[in-house]
């Protein structure tokens, strides 16, 4: 047999039989020794092709795996996705907003669904929308189920250098927590629509909802979020005449954490600040000092500070509930439809912002 047609079980007998041929006084030593070495070229060889084996069918199985598992998730994911925002389902999921649960229980039989779940583009709507609000786009938003409680660090000992062979050892560091609550509530606006409103079917009656509620409930998230800061004992609070000074003063009582500025304040202040500026003879070129000044007309004074240290959770995503009520405007054939979403903030930076007002 050739050595390039041998398999493993003919090496070990063919080099066991050179093995005691070697003992021979009138071997052939060059000739034995030149078989071995092709006897063990041809070992590895076949070792070689072995692993290769075990590649090949290695590479079979994750493959098999990818095809019988991966795939099939996607494709349930996307059916799903689908599902939900055919229109169909935005039909039954409008109906179900004016109380009618018919038309979607049928079609979660159907298709062997269980929950519902707002559509996308309806959740897009909000998104986007409350993207372009200047300060609830900036905040840090959540979306946890349930009350729950954030701790953050009030104050604590600074790190210090040590130099190698002082034996005076570093301080322990002196470390006081504090913790705010997160409790929702319900941030509404109502309505008093006609009966054709409410024949409205599917799209048409969600975005006639949609554009009556998603802006003005951001709004009220919004003045609530300054409420919220200008209450909160997380906030320095800062006396100071509002004028070309008042930003820098509070500027001045941020903590090292606040990264990002902002200035929050009424048009009315906004102006009083520039006119002072324009009037006093101050050499204050930018009373705002290259900060980014945001409007909000329910501010008391000023707030600066950083928006990322305000956390705001919504529980059930930005899912608005609605309550249609047909009785109370009846004899005017009107119908009232409250819409509403579950919302909570806090401050959660101590000195994040700071709360300018005169004395």
């Amino acid at each position: 047999m050739e050595i390039k047609e041998m398999q493993m079980a003919d090496i070990e007998t063919r080099s066991a039989e050179i093995e005691e041929l070697l003992k021979s006084e009138d071997a052939d030593i060059d000739s034995l020794s030149t078989e071995v070495e092709e006897l063990e070229a041809r070992k590895a060889e076949i070792l070689a092709e072995v692993e290769m084996r075990k590649q090949e069918m290695a590479d079979a199985l994750k493959t098999a795996k990818e095809v019988e598992v991966v795939p099939t998730e996607e494709r349930k994911n996307t059916m799903d996705k689908e599902f939900r925002n055919s229109k169909e389902y935005i039909d039954a999921f409008a109906e179900l907003v004016k109380g009618d649960d018919r038309e979607m229980r049928k079609l979660l039989s159907e298709h062997a669904e269980g929950t519902v779940e707002i559509p996308e583009y309806v959740s897009d709507r909000v998104r986007t929308d409350w993207a372009n609000l200047p300060i609830l786009s900036r905040v840090r938003q959540v979306f946890i189920k349930g009350d729950y409680t954030v701790q953050f660090e009030q104050s604590a000992t600074g790190a210090v250098k040590h130099t190698e062979g002082d034996e005076t050892a570093p301080a322990e560091e002196t470390l006081v927590l504090g913790s705010v609550k997160f409790i929702s509530e319900y941030y509404k606006k109502w309505i008093k629509v006609s009966d054709t409103v409410l024949a409205l079917r599917g799209e048409a009656f969600l975005d006639y909802l949609l554009s009556e509620f998603e802006h003005q409930i951001g709004l009220a998230l919004e003045n609530a979020i300054v409420a919220e800061i200008a209450a909160s004992p997380l906030a320095a609070q800062v006396t100071n005449p509002i004028d070309n000074t008042a930003v820098m003063a509070g500027f001045a009582r941020l903590s090292d954490e606040a990264q990002n500025p902002v200035v929050i304040i009424s048009k009315a202040n906004y102006a009083a600040i520039m006119n002072a500026r324009a009037t006093t003879g101050a050499k204050i070129e930018d009373p705002f000092n290259g900060m980014e000044v945001l409007f909000n007309n329910t501010v008391t004074g000023l707030l600066v500070g950083d928006l990322n240290g305000v956390e705001i959770n919504f529980p059930d995503g930005y899912d608005f509930k609605y309550i249609i009520d047909e009785n109370t405007y009846a004899e005017h054939d009107l119908v009232k439809i409250v819409g509403k979403v579950l919302a909570s903030m806090h401050l959660v930076q101590p000195n994040g912002f700071a709360v300018v007002k005169a004395a």
